[in-house]
């Protein structure tokens, strides 16, 4: 099946904005949470191995990935599965002058 050039286009774009989403969301909630645990072992002299703590190059390229990866499903997803909400139909209220809406029986 081959998409049009706006489509493919699209699907960069969305897979590029998820991918900056993902470095900001590892940075916020990996790497500096990471950082300050590191400076906070470190000031209280604490001898905790802590080696296995990746750099954070590794942790904002694992959220690139991951950003960019979960918004790939999503537009995949919305392309073949469209979000519909159901939409209540107000004018049939309307059609009936004399009743009140907020009457409940």
């Amino acid at each position: 099946m081959r998409y049009s050039r706006q489509t493919s286009e699209k699907f960069l774009k969305f897979v590029a904005i998820g991918a900056l989403v993902g470095i900001v969301f590892s940075i916020i909630f990996v790497v500096l949470p990471a950082a300050a645990l590191l400076f906070l072992l470190n000031t209280l002299d604490v001898g905790w191995n802590l080696q296995w703590i990746p750099s954070a190059p590794v942790l904002m390229t694992l959220g690139a990935i991951g950003g960019g990866v979960f918004s790939a499903v999503l537009f995949i997803k919305d392309r073949y599965i469209p979000y519909v909400e159901e939409v209540p139909d107000f004018e049939a209220d309307a059609e009936e002058p004399g009743a009140d809406p907020y009457d409940r029986e």
